[in-house]
């Protein structure tokens, strides 16, 4: 049944998948509203002057726009700047834009390795490896430590940290005003090895069109600092696109 779906998703036409969101997105806003009080309390902590029905009803309809297109990715227009020079760096970035999209043509882009969870379920977790792999994803998935991403900087492959999500383990740092726990990984690794650090975003232009950009991120000081400062980069990007981040997560607290 779940490869049938698949096989569905590579042929549906864009167009009727978009429709398909918006008719999902507003089923989920009035009918089954799975962590929808999570994500408008977020909303309303954050960015307090948004209303939020139009921006997480968007949200949910590019959240499911992007698994289709995901699964028809050599159809899709994506534009990547910055990357052209980028070797051996640290790179910062998050679930903005089809974030599994964004990170297969990161890959192509340039050298890549990153820190990943491995999907509970064993078919998705089996279909979404055939799909990073086939794009040159280097997976340190779970219970992969800092000392492979050490060794794939030495490598020459830039190492991407996910950081804009909750961190059970780390400390609680400022992000929209109010404390979030965030790993302090990229900065750590920054301070011990000294590679040059990037920001790295992506956000949906329109139906199976997507930009990508990267570029320095100015970052000094303790490991704290330069964490606040990787939580600061976040900020700005979703304040640019609130709908395009995904707000279903708890984050704070």
């Amino acid at each position: 049944m779940k490869a049938l779906a698949v096989a569905m998703l590579r042929r549906l036409p864009l167009g009727l998948a978009s429709a398909l969101g918006w008719a999902l997105a507003w089923l989920w806003w009035t009918l089954l509203p799975l962590r929808r009080r999570e994500a408008i309390d977020n909303l309303r902590h954050a960015l307090p002057e948004l209303a939020p029905g139009p921006v997480l009803r968007r949200m949910m309809h590019d959240l499911v726009l992007g698994y289709v297109e995901l699964f028809q990715f050599e159809g899709l227009r994506i534009e990547v700047t910055g990357a052209e020079s980028v070797r051996g760096a640290i790179v910062v970035g998050g679930h903005g834009g089809a974030w599994d999209v964004a990170l297969l043509a990161w890959a192509e882009a340039f050298p890549l390795a990153i820190f990943l969870r491995t999907p509970k379920d064993p078919f998705v977790a089996r279909l979404l490896a055939e799909l990073r792999d086939a794009h040159g994803v280097v997976r340190m998935e779970t219970g992969a430590t800092m000392k492979d991403a050490y060794a794939q900087l030495e490598s020459g492959r830039n190492v991407y940290f996910v950081q804009d999500q909750r961190h059970n383990k780390g400390p609680g740092l400022p992000f929209f005003g109010r404390p979030a726990r965030t790993s302090l990984g990229a900065a750590v690794a920054s301070l011990k090895t000294g590679r040059p650090v990037y920001g790295a975003w992506q956000w949906r232009e329109s139906v199976g069109r997507h930009r990508l950009h990267i570029a320095p991120l100015p970052v000094e000081g303790t490991a704290e600092e330069r964490t606040v400062a990787m939580n600061r980069f976040y900020e700005e990007q979703i304040r640019a696109r609130p709908h395009g981040w995904l707000w279903l997560h708890r984050r704070w607290g």
